[in-house]
């Protein structure tokens, strides 16, 4: 029951919520500042998630040897 329940959750916060924001963006019934600061957080957050994970990457590869002339 406890594995259920943590399915249940990120099901929550992965699909039904970012659901329930597009379409309440899409029904108008969000204020339009918040749309604009839902779309920002989206783009930051898409930025730092493609920026970072290509650091961490090259940093994991430089740690690991993995281009070095042996």
């Amino acid at each position: 029951m406890n594995n259920f329940i943590k399915m249940l959750g990120v099901l929550a916060i992965t699909v039904i919520i970012p659901l329930l924001v597009l379409l309440g963006i899409w029904g108008g019934i969000l204020p339009q500042s918040l749309q604009v600061d839902i779309g920002m957080f989206g783009v930051i957050a898409a930025i730092v998630i493609i920026v970072g994970g290509n650091l961490y990457l090259m940093y994991d590869d430089i740690k690991s040897g993995r281009y070095s002339k042996k």
